[in-house]
This record gives structure tokens, C-alpha cells and sequence, in this order.
């Protein structure tokens, strides 16, 4: 059923009533009516508890704490996505990557429309000088430096014109996951640190955990370093200051993962004291405000009295205008880097409800960037060794197709509630407002990558991507019911090829399966046109425990010309097989990883160690990219800051 207007609006997702709710303030007098500048800190990987004044008491982060104290700590910030590119694509532009598909994919690149403007360009036209130093990486088609006036080590606002003011962005690598990997020394005591329930206590992990709490010192002497050149400058009293992340942390199961550990981000912001009216927080109080990053680029334009472009999907949270505070904050993931994982998360101010739409994998599915955290390798070793016990199973098995968690009396979300009947009216509300949410924007996460059906125009198109009835098929699949068996049966003949593809997916999810459906599995895998739809037959044959067909198959579509994202498809299904079935294919995966993109390469790497029996959890496959351990695709700038 399409949600009503007021349950859209309820849920704090409808932009186009933005001018409908906002209330205009009075009129501003004095230092109010000027224009303020804006600088942005944008970290990598800050999973919010990390830092002191969120509550890590063995960090030593005095200048972001003093922030907290001179501004609003918001306690309830998150990102749209647990992984930097795609989340940056939100905060440049206002909208959800999976809205403007491939942009929710990690190195990928969304299309904007051309009537959509991002937030610097907007900026700009309203006589703002605008800066960043220097990381763009916002999985978006164009020259992405060319948004501003300046983008690279020497980008300031020292160098604008006279008489400007300046939106500027300084973004940070001192904590970002490569700088955990590898044996380091630490300051912080490995054995102070606390080992979260989902992980086992191992000296690897405490190590991995107190280089955490390291990496956040050191952003802290960074801050301390820019807060110091705009006091140099005289511009405290007229200057906002955000501190943030792009999303969680980087110990295992946070970055790239639906948990709040990957999703709940630091939010501070330090308004100048003439401007005390566009805040809702007074100096020095936290707040519970529900935010997202969608809301980070309109609530820039309010403060500095730039209309806000009904394109825009959040609402500002300060500034000139004032919106009603969001019910939900939405986040979700699908391909990280060679790895596909699609699931959504909604999260109220109690708590997070997760949908799995793979429920058939594991969480814990190498990747080979993550796989370089000590932590993981221990993690694993510890798995396969059957040491191993209560939660710190769950990485290494199925998901549930749904999961919520109460998250004040379970921050480290282990006991999922989903089938708790005291909390079943929580799990229905949630489950509403997800779905609410998919068909108000006309989320694209559904669509198999590289489709001429994805993108924010080309999804519109009608009868390209009928939303309503995917929805209800993929919401039908992860139930997992076998009544729902005849239903995808016959939604195999559809004339769309997505809605044939979540078909193959409920058949898939009902796996093993027999008899006359498992033969039309078996046929239809060759004689179906659309090289996504076949992927899925083929891991419905490897889940009924039929390999070789099809292995060959995803062999064939992974050595395709020009088919890089099926290919990583088709080589993630064959990662499925035993090692034993990948030694006949041993010399057609080196040609592939000689010839072909990096995650074809992190795929096969892995793949080619499991048939030569050589697989460890501390396998390398990453080295291929020509990057040494620890050492990030592009470095961004690190100001000069004293060891820690």
C-alpha cells in the first residue's frame, strides 16, 4: 500500500515539505543578520563512544571534549551507510546513495540528474567561498575536485577573497582503518582496554582495540591544530564549527556493517554566541535530536539563508529555518568493495530494526581491505579453531532476516528481539516506516548493480523498475516460507527482469530445494537472458548441493568482457563452493585476477589460496592493489600534529 502524506511526513523523510513546515525565525538582528562561515572536520571511521566525551574514559581528547562543552554534543547522529564513499555522497549532495544508484556501491559512481546541485556548488552561487582539504571520494560521476573553489593540500580559507565568507572542509586520515593495521606500538595499555561481548579477549584484538583509542588521540591534537588557526584569525566569533564522522569505527563489526558500530557517528557543533538563536540546544547541553547525515548539507544552506533545493532529503536542524526532528534515521549497505551483503537499518531514538535481505550469508565474509586488521585474523583463527563461544558466534553464521535491538539496555546489540512478543509492536512500526521509506524515495538498492534500470532518472522511467511489486516479492523471500514456494515459481515468467531476479532470490532463500522446482532451476539457468538472474539460480543450485553446473556458468559470466560488477556477482556465488571445486578452475582464476579489476583480483586471490590449501585468516589478498599494508587508495591530508 503507498504510505500517506502524513505518515511520510511523520517519519521526517518528505523534503518537499520542508517549506511547509519550517518556520521562518524572527527577524535577525545585529551580528545574526551577517553571514556566517562554516568549517566542517570530516574524520574517517569514528564510531561515536570512541571519543572521551561520548564516553571512552581512556581516551585523551580534551579539544573535542571542549567543543562538546562549548557547542551540542548530539547524542542520536548517524550515517546513511557505513562505509566513506557512499556516505560522503550524502553529505555532498542531501540525498540517500541508494536513491541514485550505483552511488550506495562502494567505488561507484551515482549520476545526478542535472537540475540537482551539490551543497558547494549551491554554496558558491550564494557568494560563499568554499574549500576542501582535500578527500573528495563521494562515488560521484564528474570531476568531483572541481565543486570547489579549492580542493587539495593548500585549500584554506586564508586564501579567499577579501570580504568572503567560507564554507570550508578539512578532512582527516589519522583515523582511518588502515592506520590499525600491521603491528604498531600502542600508548594506550591493551590490557585497559574493554573487549565488547561479540569478541573474543585476545591479545590481537586488545592491541587492535587500543590503537582505536590511539587514533582518536591523535585527531584530537589535529582539531586542536585548526581550532587554533581560526582563533589566530579572529574568526570565533562568527564561525560554526562541525566536528563529525563519515561513518563508525573500524574494530571488527562496525565499519561496513548495520550495527552502531558502524553507524553511529560523533556530531558536535560549536555555534559562534551571536548566533545562539539558530540553535534548538543550549551551549553545552547534549542533545537526543534524532540526525542523519542527509541532514548535514540543507542544515549548511539554512544557516548561511540559501533556500534549500526541494531535492534535498533531509530537513536542517539549525539555521534560519526550523523542521519537526526526524522519527527514524535510515541507513543501509549492499557491495563492500568485492563483497555483496543488502540490508537496511532504521534506528528511533530506542531502537535499531535491521532487514537482511541475504539472510543466506554469513556476516563474516573476507574482504581483503578489512581482512588486514589484526583483529579479524584473530577473530577468525579463534572461529576455526571452535574457540569460540555465545555471541561471539554470530559473525560466522546465517543472519536472521530481521533483527532489533533495544539499544540503551544492549549497546552492543546481542540480543535480538524480532520474535520477542512483548516487543512485536516496536517490530511492526519499524518494519512500516522501512517500508514507507523505500517506496517514498523510490529506493533503487533492489536493482542489480550496472542495470539501465538503476539511477535516480532512469529508475523512474515507467515500467523500468516496478518498486511496489519488487518490494513486496523481496519482503515475501526473506520470510522464508515454504507456503510462499508457487508464488515465485510463477514470478520466474515476469517480464521484468528485476522482479524476476527477487523471484530466483525467494526460490534461493527456500533452499535446498527438489524435485520438478530444482529442475527448473537447473533449466532455467540456461536459458535465462539476464546474467544477474542467473546468478541467483546458480546459488540456489550450489544451496540444493548441485556445484559443477553451476560453477561453470558463473565461470563463464565472470570471464565476460565489460561485465565487471556481474563478474563480481558471479565470482562471489563461486566463493560459495567448497575448496575442493575450485581446483579444476585454479588457472582460470589466475587469469582473471591477472586481467581484471581490483576485487576481481581480492576475489580470486582468496579463491586460488583455498584450492592450493593455503588459506589462513591471515592471508593477504590486498597487496595486488600495489599499496602496502596500512596505506589508504588516496591519502588525504594530515596536518603536522606532535606524537601523541
Amino acid at each position: 500500500m503507498k504510505p500517506s502524506r502524513r505518515t511520510v511526513l511523520k517519519s521526517g523523510i518528505a523534503t518537499a515539505a520542508v517549506s511547509a513546515l519550517s518556520t521562518s525565525l524572527p527577524h535577525l538582528a545585529n551580528a545574526e543578520d551577517r553571514r556566517p562561515n562554516i568549517v566542517w572536520i570530516l574524520c574517517h571511521d569514528i564510531y561515536a563512544p570512541w571519543i572521551g566525551c561520548y564516553g571512552n574514559t581512556l581516551a585523551k581528547t580534551p579539544t573535542i571534549d571542549g567543543l562538546a562543552r562549548d557547542g551540542v554534543l548530539y547524542k542520536n547522529a548517524f550515517t546513511t551507510c557505513p562505509v566513506c564513499a557512499p556516505s560522503r555522497f550524502t553529505l555532498v549532495t542531501g540525498l540517500y546513495p541508494q536513491t541514485c544508484a550505483p552511488a550506495h556501491q562502494m567505488r561507484a559512481h551515482g549520476v545526478l540528474p542535472p537540475s540537482f546541485k551539490p551543497l558547494p556548488i549551491l554554496m558558491r552561487e550564494a557568494g560563499y567561498y568554499c574549500t576542501n582539504n582535500f578527500f573528495t571520494d563521494y562515488n560521484m560521476a564528474g570531476d568531483q575536485k572541481a565543486l570547489w573553489d579549492a580542493c587539495d593540500r593548500t585549500a584554506h580559507w586564508r586564501n579567499r577573497p577579501a570580504g568572503k565568507p567560507f564554507f570550508c572542509v578539512y578532512d582527516y586520515g589519522i583515523t582511518h582503518e588502515s592506520q590499525i593495521f600491521g603491528d604498531q606500538p600502542t600508548t594506550t595499555d591493551p590490557a585497559s582496554v574493554d573487549i565488547p561481548p561479540f569478541l573474543p579477549d585476545k591479545p590481537r584484538v586488545r592491541q587492535v582495540l587500543a590503537r582505536c583509542t590511539d587514533i582518536q588521540n591523535r585527531q584530537d591534537l589535529a582539531t586542536a591544530h585548526l581550532l587554533r588557526e581560526l582563533h589566530e584569525d579572529g574568526l570565533d566569533d562568527n564561525t560554526f564549527v562541525f566536528f563529525m564522522a563519515d561513518h563508525g569505527g573500524v574494530h571488527p563489526r562496525s565499519k561496513r556493517y548495520c550495527f552502531e558500530d558502524g553507524l553511529h557517528i560523533p556530531l558536535i557543533v560549536r555555534a559562534p554566541r551571536a548566533y545562539h538563536s539558530f540553535v534548538k540546544t543550549p551551549r553545552g547541553k547534549p542533545s537526543d535530536e534524532l540526525i542523519s547525515h542527509v541532514d548535514m548539507a540543507p542544515t549548511v544552506l539554512s544557516l548561511a539563508g540559501v533556500e534549500i533545493p526541494s531535492t534535498m532529503r533531509g530537513r536542517p536542524f539549525m539555521g534560519r529555518t526550523r523542521v519537526p526532528e526526524h522519527d527514524y534515521a535510515f541507513s543501509m549497505r549492499d557491495r563492500m568493495d568485492e563483497r555483496y551483503d543488502l540490508s537496511y537499518s532504521v534506528r528511533d531514538k530506542r531502537y535499531r530494526y535491521t532487514r537482511n535481505y541475504m539472510p543466506q550469508r554469513i556476516y563474516g565474509q573476507h574482504e581483503a581491505y578489512e581482512w588486514q586488521s589484526d583483529a579479524y585474523q584473530a577473530w577468525q583463527a579463534a572461529h576455526l579453531a571452535g574457540e569460540l563461544k555465545g555471541p561471539q558466534t554470530a559473525f560466522w553464521n546465517t543472519k536472521p532476516s530481521e533483527e532489533l535491538y533495544e539499544i540503551a539496555a544492549d549497546p552492543y546489540s546481542i540480543l535480538n528481539l524480532a520474535e520477542a512478543p512483548e516487543h512485536q509492536a516496536q517490530l511492526i512500526r519499524m518494519r512500516k516506516a522501512l517500508d514507507d521509506f523505500i517506496v517514498a524515495f523510490h529506493d533503487n538498492g533492489f536493482i542489480p548493480e550496472d542495470s539501465s534500470a538503476q539511477g535516480y532518472v532512469a529508475s523512474r522511467v515507467p515500467g523500468a523498475y516496478p518498486l511496489q511489486d519488487v518490494l513486496e516479492i523481496a519482503n515475501l523471500a526473506i520470510q522464508r516460507n515454504p507456503r510462499n514456494l508457487s508464488t515465485f515459481v510463477r514470478g520466474l515468467d515476469h517480464p521484468n527482469y528485476i522482479v524476476r531476479f527477487w523471484n530466483v532470490h525467494g526460490l534461493l532463500l527456500l533452499a535446498p530445494l527438489s524435485g520438478k522446482t530444482l529442475a527448473e532451476v537447473r533449466k532455467r539457468l540456461n536459458t535465462e537472458t539476464v546474467d544477474d538472474v542467473r546468478c541467483g539460480y546458480a546459488e540456489a543450485l550450489i544451496a540444493s548441493g548441485e556445484h559443477e553446473s553451476a560453477r561453470e556458468a558463473m565461470m563463464e559470466i565472470a570471464q565476460k568482457e565489460n561485465s565487471s560488477k556481474v563478474s563480481i556477482r558471479a565470482l562471489d556465488i563461486v566463493s560459495l563452493l567448497p575448496n575442493e571445486q575450485l581446483v579444476p578452475i585454479r588457472e582460470q582464476l589466475a587469469r582473471i585476477g591477472e586481467t581484471g579489476s581490483n576485487y576481481l583480483k581480492d576475489l580470486t586471490n582468496v579463491m586460488i589460496a583455498r584450492a592450493d590449501n593455503t588459506y589462513t585468516p591471515s592471508f593477504n589478498a590486498f597487496p595486488t592493489h600495489g599499496l602496502k599494508p596500512g596505506q589508504m587508495p588516496t591519502r588525504p591530508h594530515k596536518p603536522a600534529v606532535p606524537d601523541v
